[in-house]
């Protein structure tokens, strides 16, 4: 490669890389926000707890058809 075609071909790879980076900072600023606390109680306007809806728990069930890649597994 001759000087001015590497330089050329530097200067994008360091553009390409510069707009990776402002892509990936995308979002908003400042500290993440932490998840909201499992064990803490929800409360209505009168200050009295919630009820916690009990979930119910659904079996996966795998699909009969075979995939593509299974011969792989």
């Amino acid at each position: 490669m001759t000087r001015p075609r590497l330089a050329r071909s530097a200067v994008a790879c360091v553009f390409a890389m510069l707009v990776a980076m402002g892509c990936g900072g995308c979002g908003r600023r400042g500290a993440l926000e932490p998840p909201p606390d499992p064990t803490a109680a929800t409360t209505d306007a009168n200050g009295q707890p919630k009820p916690q809806p009990q979930r119910r728990h659904v079996p996966i069930v795998p699909p009969k058809q075979p995939f593509i890649l299974d011969p792989l597994v």
